[in-house]
Protein backbone atom coordinates (compact mmCIF):
# COMPACT_ATOMS: atom_id res chain seq x y z
CA UNK A 1 0.00 0.00 0.00
CA UNK A 2 1.11 3.05 -0.22
CA UNK A 3 1.53 6.10 2.01
CA UNK A 4 -1.97 7.97 1.28
CA UNK A 5 -3.60 4.86 1.68
CA UNK A 6 -1.77 4.04 5.05
CA UNK A 7 -2.13 7.46 6.46
CA UNK A 8 -6.44 6.74 5.54
CA UNK A 9 -6.42 4.41 7.83
CA UNK A 10 -3.92 5.78 10.50
CA UNK A 11 -6.68 9.03 10.32
CA UNK A 12 -9.19 6.56 10.99
CA UNK A 13 -8.01 4.89 13.93
CA UNK A 14 -6.79 7.91 15.26
CA UNK A 15 -10.17 9.19 15.09
CA UNK A 16 -11.62 6.35 16.59
CA UNK A 17 -9.41 6.98 19.63
CA UNK A 18 -10.28 10.82 20.04
CA UNK A 19 -13.72 9.46 20.10
CA UNK A 20 -13.39 7.19 23.28
CA UNK A 21 -15.06 10.08 25.23
CA UNK A 22 -18.23 9.53 23.42
CA UNK A 23 -18.24 5.69 23.83
CA UNK A 24 -18.98 3.27 26.78
CA UNK A 25 -16.26 3.16 29.25
CA UNK A 26 -15.53 -0.11 28.44
CA UNK A 27 -14.28 0.35 25.09
CA UNK A 28 -11.63 3.36 26.17
CA UNK A 29 -8.90 1.56 27.20
CA UNK A 30 -9.13 -1.72 24.37
CA UNK A 31 -9.52 0.92 21.85
CA UNK A 32 -6.46 3.02 23.25
CA UNK A 33 -4.36 -0.04 23.20
CA UNK A 34 -5.20 -0.55 19.87
CA UNK A 35 -4.29 3.12 18.39
CA UNK A 36 -0.94 3.26 19.76
CA UNK A 37 0.33 2.87 16.25
CA UNK A 38 -0.93 6.08 14.66
CA UNK A 39 1.58 8.74 16.13
CA UNK A 40 4.23 6.38 15.33
CA UNK A 41 3.23 5.82 12.24
CA UNK A 42 2.99 9.44 11.11
CA UNK A 43 6.54 9.83 12.78
CA UNK A 44 7.71 7.10 10.01
CA UNK A 45 6.27 8.80 7.16
CA UNK A 46 8.09 11.87 8.53
CA UNK A 47 11.28 10.05 8.76
CA UNK A 48 10.14 9.03 5.07
CA UNK A 49 9.36 12.69 4.16
CA UNK A 50 12.76 13.76 5.43
CA UNK A 51 14.71 11.19 3.34
CA UNK A 52 12.40 12.32 0.21
CA UNK A 53 11.52 15.81 0.10
CA UNK A 54 13.56 17.79 -2.06
CA UNK A 55 13.86 20.97 0.27
CA UNK A 56 13.82 20.00 3.82
CA UNK A 57 13.85 23.92 4.77
CA UNK A 58 10.22 23.96 3.27
CA UNK A 59 9.72 20.95 5.31
CA UNK A 60 10.86 21.96 8.38
CA UNK A 61 8.94 25.23 8.07
CA UNK A 62 5.89 23.48 7.27
CA UNK A 63 5.47 21.12 9.78
CA UNK A 64 6.71 23.87 12.42
CA UNK A 65 4.07 26.42 10.56
CA UNK A 66 1.10 24.03 11.37
CA UNK A 67 2.43 23.46 15.24
CA UNK A 68 2.43 26.85 15.38
CA UNK A 69 -1.28 27.13 14.15
CA UNK A 70 -2.42 24.12 16.38
CA UNK A 71 -0.94 26.08 19.41
CA UNK A 72 -2.81 29.32 18.85
CA UNK A 73 -6.12 27.20 17.81
CA UNK A 74 -5.79 25.34 20.96
CA UNK A 75 -5.54 28.54 23.12
CA UNK A 76 -7.89 30.24 21.34
CA UNK A 77 -10.36 27.53 22.48
CA UNK A 78 -9.30 26.95 25.74
CA UNK A 79 -8.98 30.38 27.06
CA UNK A 80 -12.35 32.02 24.73
CA UNK A 81 -14.48 29.33 24.89
CA UNK A 82 -13.93 26.46 27.30
CA UNK A 83 -12.33 28.09 29.80
CA UNK A 84 -12.24 24.97 32.16
CA UNK A 85 -9.14 22.81 31.76
CA UNK A 86 -10.64 19.25 32.39
CA UNK A 87 -12.18 19.92 28.72
CA UNK A 88 -8.83 21.52 27.29
CA UNK A 89 -7.30 20.52 24.00
CA UNK A 90 -3.33 20.40 24.46
CA UNK A 91 -3.20 18.17 21.58
CA UNK A 92 0.26 18.81 19.19
CA UNK A 93 1.79 15.73 17.37
CA UNK A 94 3.02 18.86 14.74
CA UNK A 95 5.89 20.03 17.27
CA UNK A 96 6.59 16.38 17.93
CA UNK A 97 7.24 15.55 14.27
CA UNK A 98 8.92 19.10 13.62
CA UNK A 99 11.46 18.82 16.77
CA UNK A 100 12.10 15.01 15.49
CA UNK A 101 12.75 16.25 11.98
CA UNK A 102 14.62 18.90 13.27
CA UNK A 103 17.09 16.01 15.58
CA UNK A 104 17.76 14.66 12.10
CA UNK A 105 18.56 17.28 10.36
CA UNK A 106 21.11 18.43 12.85
CA UNK A 107 22.74 14.34 12.82
CA UNK A 108 22.06 14.55 8.86
CA UNK A 109 24.53 17.64 9.07
CA UNK A 110 26.97 16.26 11.55
CA UNK A 111 27.05 13.33 9.11
CA UNK A 112 28.05 14.98 6.23
CA UNK A 113 29.76 18.46 7.42
CA UNK A 114 33.74 18.63 7.38
CA UNK A 115 34.56 21.15 10.03
CA UNK A 116 35.17 19.66 13.58
CA UNK A 117 33.64 22.44 15.06
CA UNK A 118 30.29 22.61 13.20
CA UNK A 119 29.89 18.61 13.38
CA UNK A 120 30.65 18.71 17.19
CA UNK A 121 27.74 21.28 17.56
CA UNK A 122 25.56 19.91 15.76
CA UNK A 123 25.22 16.81 17.19
CA UNK A 124 25.20 18.47 20.97
CA UNK A 125 22.22 20.24 19.99
CA UNK A 126 20.39 17.41 18.79
CA UNK A 127 21.58 15.92 21.92
CA UNK A 128 20.26 18.67 24.27
CA UNK A 129 17.06 18.72 22.31
CA UNK A 130 16.80 15.30 22.50
CA UNK A 131 17.36 15.34 26.50
CA UNK A 132 14.87 18.35 26.41
CA UNK A 133 11.88 16.30 24.77
CA UNK A 134 12.77 13.01 27.72
CA UNK A 135 12.89 16.01 30.42
CA UNK A 136 9.51 17.46 29.10
CA UNK A 137 11.57 20.99 28.45
CA UNK A 138 9.51 21.15 25.58
CA UNK A 139 5.57 20.12 25.29
CA UNK A 140 5.95 17.60 22.72
CA UNK A 141 2.98 14.82 22.40
CA UNK A 142 4.12 11.48 23.01
CA UNK A 143 7.71 12.67 22.46
CA UNK A 144 8.82 10.17 24.90
CA UNK A 145 8.16 7.47 22.42
CA UNK A 146 8.12 9.07 19.04
CA UNK A 147 11.33 11.03 18.99
CA UNK A 148 13.65 7.58 20.09
CA UNK A 149 11.11 5.85 17.51
CA UNK A 150 12.53 8.35 14.61
CA UNK A 151 15.37 7.98 15.52
CA UNK A 152 15.49 4.52 15.46
CA UNK A 153 13.67 4.69 11.98
CA UNK A 154 16.56 6.95 10.56
CA UNK A 155 19.40 4.88 11.61
CA UNK A 156 18.08 1.56 10.46
CA UNK A 157 16.49 3.13 7.69
CA UNK A 158 17.80 0.98 5.00
CA UNK A 159 17.83 -2.75 6.83
CA UNK A 160 14.01 -3.78 7.89
CA UNK A 161 15.26 -6.46 10.31
CA UNK A 162 17.33 -4.45 12.51
CA UNK A 163 15.14 -1.78 12.61
CA UNK A 164 12.56 -3.91 13.73
CA UNK A 165 14.54 -5.75 16.22
CA UNK A 166 15.31 -1.97 17.48
CA UNK A 167 11.22 -1.51 17.94
CA UNK A 168 11.35 -4.40 19.66
CA UNK A 169 14.27 -3.86 22.51
CA UNK A 170 12.79 -0.58 22.84
CA UNK A 171 9.54 -1.60 23.66
CA UNK A 172 11.14 -4.00 26.21
CA UNK A 173 11.24 -0.93 29.08
CA UNK A 174 8.70 0.56 28.42
CA UNK A 175 6.33 -2.46 28.81
CA UNK A 176 8.64 -3.22 32.17
CA UNK A 177 8.83 -0.07 33.71
CA UNK A 178 5.24 0.86 34.38
CA UNK A 179 5.18 -2.47 36.69
CA UNK A 180 8.14 -1.55 39.00
CA UNK A 181 6.79 -0.89 42.17
CA UNK A 182 3.67 -2.41 42.51
CA UNK A 183 2.61 -3.67 45.67
CA UNK A 184 1.60 -6.97 44.03
CA UNK A 185 1.79 -8.54 40.38
CA UNK A 186 -1.66 -10.13 41.01
CA UNK A 187 -2.91 -9.83 37.11
CA UNK A 188 -5.42 -7.47 37.59
CA UNK A 189 -2.61 -5.03 38.97
CA UNK A 190 -0.66 -5.91 36.04
CA UNK A 191 -3.91 -5.97 33.86
CA UNK A 192 -4.29 -2.11 34.96
CA UNK A 193 -0.96 -1.02 35.14
CA UNK A 194 -0.74 -2.24 31.22
CA UNK A 195 -4.43 -0.16 30.37
CA UNK A 196 -3.09 2.95 31.84
CA UNK A 197 0.10 2.58 29.77
CA UNK A 198 0.34 1.16 26.46
CA UNK A 199 3.10 3.44 25.16
CA UNK A 200 5.17 -0.20 24.35
CA UNK A 201 2.14 -1.25 21.81
CA UNK A 202 3.84 1.13 18.99
CA UNK A 203 5.18 -1.91 17.93
CA UNK A 204 1.81 -3.24 16.59
CA UNK A 205 2.66 -0.41 14.25
CA UNK A 206 5.48 -2.99 12.64
CA UNK A 207 2.53 -4.93 9.84
CA UNK A 208 1.60 -1.28 8.90
CA UNK A 209 5.54 -0.34 8.29
CA UNK A 210 5.60 -3.77 5.92
CA UNK A 211 2.74 -3.26 3.85
CA UNK A 212 4.40 0.33 2.92
CA UNK A 213 5.66 -0.28 -0.86
CA UNK A 214 7.82 2.60 -0.67
CA UNK A 215 5.38 5.16 -2.87
CA UNK A 216 3.78 8.09 -2.07
CA UNK A 217 0.34 7.80 -3.96
CA UNK A 218 -1.53 10.66 -5.48
CA UNK A 219 0.05 14.26 -5.71
CA UNK A 220 -3.02 15.71 -5.43
CA UNK A 221 -2.22 19.09 -2.88
CA UNK A 222 -5.77 17.50 -1.35
CA UNK A 223 -3.75 14.54 -0.21
CA UNK A 224 -0.72 16.52 0.91
CA UNK A 225 -2.93 18.44 2.93
CA UNK A 226 -5.31 16.27 4.41
CA UNK A 227 -3.72 14.85 7.38
CA UNK A 228 -2.31 18.89 8.69
CA UNK A 229 -6.27 20.29 8.42
CA UNK A 230 -8.00 16.91 9.52
CA UNK A 231 -5.89 16.98 12.23
CA UNK A 232 -6.61 20.06 14.10
CA UNK A 233 -10.21 20.50 12.61
CA UNK A 234 -11.50 16.95 14.51
CA UNK A 235 -9.49 17.67 17.48
CA UNK A 236 -11.08 21.40 17.68
CA UNK A 237 -14.73 19.45 16.46
CA UNK A 238 -14.37 16.90 18.90
CA UNK A 239 -13.24 19.48 21.87
CA UNK A 240 -15.96 21.64 21.67
CA UNK A 241 -18.67 19.12 21.40
CA UNK A 242 -17.55 17.22 24.18
CA UNK A 243 -17.67 20.26 26.09
CA UNK A 244 -21.12 21.58 25.42
CA UNK A 245 -22.48 17.82 25.75
CA UNK A 246 -21.12 18.04 29.48
CA UNK A 247 -22.42 21.64 30.17
CA UNK A 248 -26.14 22.37 31.90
Amino acid sequence: MNGNQLKLIMMGLMLLDHLVPFLPPQFGAPIHMLTRCVAVFFAFMAVEGFHYTRNRKNYLLRLYGWATIMFIGNTVINTLVIKEPMYFSYNNIFLTLAVGVTILSLIDFAKNVKEPFFRISATILAILLTVAIFLGLIPAEGGFVVIPFMLLSYFFRDNAKKRDISYLIFAIPLLIMPLLGLPDYSFEMIKVQIEGNPEFLFITVIPFIHLYNGEKGSNNPFFKYLFYVFYPAHLWIITLVNFYLHQG
